[in-house]
């Protein structure tokens, strides 16, 4: 499966900001990151990368923000950014990318476009546990649910899963 929404918005967007700020470097611990929008009817994602450098660049976030918006290449990605706020920069996925995306999801029904692990590991997994010396009671099945989930996905993902359901001794 190609890179997540995130991803994507944010290459662009560092790409837009390296033509917003020229030549003036960026503070060295900064990342322009999207998230996930804090309310949907601002879009899908935002990113806060205006009001950030703000300070460091000595200028409005929202001039920031306008200069992201112009340079901000949304073609097959999104629609054109929009400003909120004082400096928010919102963006909201183009209905076609999110129909090709699906698309593309279904194609591989086995596993709907989840990527193997990169490096698969061995994975040992040990639950349940009960203490054999006191009655059982629904509560123990939790554990033990939780655990055959966690192996399930691991294996999805292509790790080598050892279980094990250990019983619990009498004690002394």
């Amino acid at each position: 499966m190609a890179d997540t929404f995130p991803a994507l918005l944010e290459a662009r967007l560092r790409d837009a900001l390296a033509k917003v700020v020229g030549d003036t470097p960026l503070p060295p611990d900064f990342a322009a990151s999207v998230g996930p929008a804090q309310n949907a009817q601002f879009g899908d994602y935002q990113a806060n990368a205006a009001m950030v450098l703000a300070k460091a660049l000595k200028a409005n976030p929202r001039q920031i923000a306008a200069g992201i918006v112009e340079h901000f290449d949304a073609a097959g990605l999104c629609e054109s950014p929009t400003i909120d706020g004082p400096g928010f920069v919102n963006f909201r996925l183009a209905a076609d990318t999110l129909a090709a995306r699906v698309r593309a999801m279904l194609a591989d029904p086995e596993k709907l476009g989840v990527a193997p692990a990169a490096e698969p590991k061995t994975v040992v997994v040990d639950f349940s546990a009960p203490n054999v010396a006191k009655p059982m009671h629904v509560g123990h099945i939790r554990s033990t649910i939780l655990g055959d989930c966690l192996a399930r996905i691991a294996r999805f993902l292509g790790h080598r899963v050892i279980t094990d359901n250990h019983i619990g001794d009498w004690g002394t």
